[in-house]
């Protein structure tokens, strides 16, 4: 059965969640919160739901809990902030990836449109994978601007702070707050770092505080997934983490609780976690046969890849994938990507197309693969629990909703 066929039957049986706008997504949620925050944008009922919620707040504390995940809050006591505050599920944009994620937050915009497709993602203007968080070629490390790349072109989207009418300061750990994509995202904003977990909270409580009028605050924490990553999302690590973020956004809200003209904290989650499949911890090499049909090294992420195939080798590089990757990863051409909408609806931009090669592969299972020729495999071999796949412990992350004025 061909590989698009077999996807359409996963997510018939709902082992694959198929993206579709008419679930809330992640995208829904950033574009309410910005219309809340005075930018003018296009918005569909989610969205419009989303500023229904936020409008009369004065400010506005929008969280990305990387890697939490609806079954995490699911399982949750009752009791705990987290599940008492979750409003529902939603979906996090495809693939399940931060970057991915993060920039549809900066942007406003769905992958087809923004560009950025894994945390590696290709990047024609110098035919190479770029590691985008690191902003530096991902074979070598060597820096974007010492290729002569400006951030421009690996972040082609529109930023969506800068159109804010509230005051903007974006919340962030102290390695990253200064980062190439971090000053990107915020555009004029403050940017506050922390060290610790719970310096988060003096900061935004703070933040809100001292303000003279009305607020959009940024909040990204690292946790649960930087736990789930090495130890497994079962693991005790990970349930000390979700424990500590639950208190440290109770401790928020409670801190706020008398804010003049009411505080809404949103959390959101990029992506959740499914965990690896030892049996099926893959790598390809420059020497194998798949990688000999390729033009470049392949790119996206552990658990969805894009290969940009040299010209005649289509079906070469289709029988050498199936042979060595195929009982764990469905292949698919690019057209069947843009035909099922998988990187979002609307139009593909150019840069997406580019970076997309011929083919998406995407794990059917608890799979994992990545590319020797890049960095970092030592964590590889650690790694517990991935994402960038599109199953349900994937793609389902929650919409949190808190602040003044919720009953306890």
């Amino acid at each position: 059965m061909p590989d698009r066929d077999q996807l359409l039957d996963a997510f018939a049986a709902g082992s694959l969640l198929r993206p579709d706008p008419t679930y809330m997504n992640v995208v829904d949620v950033v574009r309410g919160v910005a219309s809340a925050c005075g930018a003018e944008l296009p918005l569909d009922d989610h969205a419009r739901a989303i500023a229904g919620h936020l409008r009369d707040a004065r400010h506005i504390v929008l969280v990305l809990a990387d890697g939490l995940g609806v079954r995490t809050v699911d399982a949750l006591p009752r009791g705990s902030w987290l599940r008492r505050r979750m409003l529902r599920a939603i979906r996090a944009p495809f693939p399940t990836t931060t970057p991915v994620a993060i920039t549809s937050l900066a942007t406003g915009e769905y992958p087809a449109r923004h560009a950025v497709l894994g945390w590696w993602t290709h990047l024609a203007e110098i035919e190479a994978p770029v590691t985008v968080f690191a902003h530096e070629r991902a074979v070598d490390g060597r820096r974007l601007d010492a290729l002569d790349v400006a951030v421009e072109t690996l972040l082609p989207g529109p930023r969506l702070f800068d159109r804010f009418t509230r005051d903007v300061a974006l919340i962030m750990p102290e390695g990253i707050v200064d980062s190439v994509f971090t000053r990107w995202m915020g555009g004029t904003g403050k940017r506050i770092g922390y060290r610790h977990q719970a310096d988060f909270v003096d900061a935004t409580v703070a933040r809100v505080k001292q303000a003279d009028g009305p607020t959009f605050t940024y909040l990204y924490t690292p946790m649960p997934d930087t736990v789930a990553h090495e130890a497994g999302m079962a693991s005790p690590g990970a349930a000390a983490a979700v424990d500590a973020l639950d208190g440290h956004l109770a401790a928020i809200e409670e801190a706020l609780e008398d804010a003049r003209g009411g505080v809404r904290i949103v959390a959101v989650s990029d992506h959740g976690h499914l965990d690896i499949d030892p049996a099926a911890r893959l790598e390809v090499t420059e020497g194998d046969e798949l990688c000999q049909r390729l033009r470049v090294p392949p790119s996206g992420d552990l658990r969805t890849q894009y290969w940009h195939v040299k010209p005649g080798q289509g079906a070469a590089f289709e029988a050498a994938f199936r042979a060595g990757l195929g009982d764990h990863f469905l292949l698919l051409s690019n057209a069947t990507v843009e035909e099922l909408g998988l990187l979002g609806p609307g139009v593909i931009t150019d840069a997406t197309r580019q970076r997309m090669g011929q083919y998406l592969s995407v794990a059917r299972d608890g799979a994992v693969m990545r590319y020797a020729g890049f960095p970092g495999r030592d964590g590889y071999l650690r790694m517990r629990s991935s994402h960038a796949g599109l199953t349900p412990a994937e793609v389902e992350v929650p919409l949190i909703l808190g602040g003044s004025g919720f009953a306890r």
